[in-house]
């Protein structure tokens, strides 16, 4: 992304409603823990840090948009904090995919989760979220178009930009973000937003990426809509992890994403350090957190622990630069956890 978007995107925003201004606004949404010895490795596990949040929106007056979002944080974790931002799928909120950001910010993390209007829980009209709803047809026609995932892009920007305004203002972050350690990450569309802000070359080989990422993570990634793989992928040299299910395809207005489209940009990705997380038998809906929507299926629990342990270990290899992470990650100690419930391949990751 160049210098002058972000910067005239930038300074339109204003903050508003329910910032972190201090400690009365930080709500505890999940107990401390015990954190075991490192040496067990227990990336599926939860840290030793008591989760706080707040939420709050940003005002973009240049594009009359609110933007509300939800940040968690550690409680009484030491030090600069490094921060991942998390990007729903389409139909999604503030809300989704709780138990990731949950699971990070245990483990000294902080993770900012952004809610894009116009692609959000909006869509569904208060109606039970059905892709196949004749009367919610056209809502999905526009949150998919071009002009609603360059507002998604622009979302992120400005969440970038409130991530420095938030460590220096008074209240419960300030100091306390590491901004040279910000990672994207994102579910489906939120996914396709992350790959924006990893640097893919879009038609004409247009490029949407912020420097400001030092590393990416894609649940249900998708590939290039033109098919050109490589010259989408090929270029970028930043981290990268996918996580994807074997049966992780779906249908958006009649069109159909088979699974196996889900690996074609770490398939592309030959120059970055990128890893490849495959669980057998996971659909497309477990990684959003559709248990907390009050459904599930049998295996869903088993699926987020690997989920779990595969992004914190991720994490602590590109934004901690953990060499203990990154080997068990790409090495026995992944494989051991996942067993016959997933498949992993890397590549460069010893960078």
């Amino acid at each position: 992304m160049s210098r002058a978007l972000f910067t005239a995107s930038a300074l339109a925003i204003s903050l508003v409603a329910g910032l972190i201004s201090g400690p009365t606004l930080a709500q505890t949404i999940a107990p401390p823990a015990v954190q075991p010895d490192k040496a067990s490795k227990p990336y599926d596990r939860p840290g030793p840090y008591t989760v706080q949040a707040a939420e709050g929106a940003w005002k973009d007056d240049r594009r009359a948009r609110l933007i509300p979002f939800l940040i968690r944080y550690p409680k009484d974790a030491p030090g600069r904090l490094p921060v991942v931002i998390f990007s729903h799928d389409l139909g999604g909120s503030k809300e989704s995919a709780a138990y990731y950001a949950d699971h990070l910010v245990s483990h000294g993390y902080i993770v900012l989760n952004v809610q894009h209007p116009g692609s959000d829980l909006g869509i569904w009209g208060g109606q039970f979220p059905d892709l196949k709803n004749p009367k919610i047809s056209a809502d999905l026609r526009k949150a998919v178009s071009p002009q609603s995932a360059m507002d998604r892009f622009k979302d992120i920007y400005l969440a970038v930009f409130a991530l420095h305004s938030l460590d220096r203002q008074p209240g419960a972050l300030k100091d306390r973000i590491d901004l040279t350690r910000i990672g994207m990450s994102g579910h489906s569309y939120g996914a396709t937003t992350t790959q924006a802000m990893a640097g893919q070359a879009f038609a004409r080989g247009r490029k949407m990426g912020h420097d400001e990422f030092k590393a990416f993570l894609a649940m249900s990634p998708a590939g290039a809509a033109d098919g050109h793989n490589a010259d989408a992928f090929g270029d970028m040299t930043r981290p990268f992890l996918f996580l994807t299910g074997s049966d992780d395809s779906l249908t958006v207005n009649g069109k159909v994403l088979d699974a196996s489209e889900r690996q074609k940009p770490y398939l592309a990705m030959k120059r970055a350090p990128s890893a490849l997380v495959v669980l057998k038998g996971a659909d497309h809906l477990v990684f959003s957190g559709r248990q907390e929507l009050g459904y599930s299926k049998p295996k869903d629990e088993r699926f987020r622990q690997l989920i779990k342990a595969a992004s914190l270990a991720y994490w602590d290899a590109a934004l901690r630069d953990d060499a203990e992470a990154r080997a068990w990650l790409t090495g026995p100690g992944m494989a051991a956890l996942a067993g016959s419930d997933a498949e992993i391949q890397s590549r460069n990751m010893d960078r």
